[in-house]
């Protein structure tokens, strides 16, 4: 029998792969809502790889299908630099435009976990979101067009379990430089039609974008009435404390069912 609940959507951060996910995904599966991932086009690529490349492939490949071909809702969770591309891909997806289109399915549910929240739209990329310059984990590569981040463990994966950090850090891929240096699309997150269905989870031990940092962010981010959760985890929950992950995410989920 197939499921109705929403299907979610993992939009993964900058460098990160769905195996990353995989866990996580597991345990959403097992609760009873299908979930998929993807990697996006950014991702260990450096040619000249936009950020509204990475938002086309959300849309076009990981949204639509499961809105047109099977006519499901969908609820996005999305890490980190996933945060721009994600909410850009769900624009005008929302489920009360699609229904005014007399279409099935949409976009029930925007849910970002320590993730860059960009409004776009204006010419600036993700560079001017950090000053316009790197923290000193990430290493621009001019030559081979991409971003390394050669030690992940220690800003990335320190509360991960030694033997999954270490092949987490080792399946990490280049970041595109393309995508931190190209004009951000707009974002969806402060649409009307998303009202209530904006959720932002905290990690409170992040070193990578530090708990005030993603704090500001939110406050930052005019619009919409922030539904906020707080984790206390580094930058991956999704592998250092997947099961309390998931029950927030599950929390969130049956509060976006809930909204009319």
């Amino acid at each position: 029998m197939t499921s109705t609940r929403p299907v979610f959507l993992i939009i993964p951060g900058g460098s990160q792969n769905p195996t990353h996910y995989g866990y996580l995904a597991h345990l959403l599966q097992s609760a009873g809502y299908p979930t998929s991932s993807a990697l996006l086009p950014s991702v260990g690529n450096g040619g000249k790889i936009s950020i509204q490349d990475d938002t086309s492939f959300i849309r076009d490949r990981m949204i639509l299908p499961f809105l047109e071909l099977e006519g499901r809702d969908v609820i996005l969770i999305m890490h980190s630099y996933g945060g721009v591309p994600g909410s850009a891909a769900a624009l005008g997806l929302s489920k009360r435009e699609r229904a005014a289109q007399g279409k099935k399915g949409g976009v029930v549910g925007q849910i970002f976990f320590t993730a860059m929240l960009q409004k776009g739209g204006d010419g600036t990329d993700v560079s001017t979101a950090t000053g316009g310059s790197f923290p000193p984990f990430l290493k621009p590569d001019r030559e081979a067009n991409v971003i390394r981040c050669d030690n992940p463990i220690p800003v990335l994966y320190p509360e991960v379990p030694s033997i999954l950090a270490s092949t987490a850090a080792g399946s990490t891929l280049p970041q595109g430089l393309e995508s931190f240096y190209t004009p951000v699309p707009r974002a969806s997150w402060d649409s009307e039609f998303f009202k209530n269905r904006v959720a932002y989870i905290r990690t409170a031990n992040d070193t990578t974008i530090p708990a005030f940092v993603q704090t500001m962010s939110i406050e930052n981010a005019q619009g919409p009435e922030w539904v906020v959760k707080d984790i206390k985890s580094d930058h991956s929950p999704h592998l250092s404390h997947p099961e309390k992950f998931c029950e927030i995410i599950l929390e969130l989920a049956k509060g976006f069912e809930s909204v009319d």
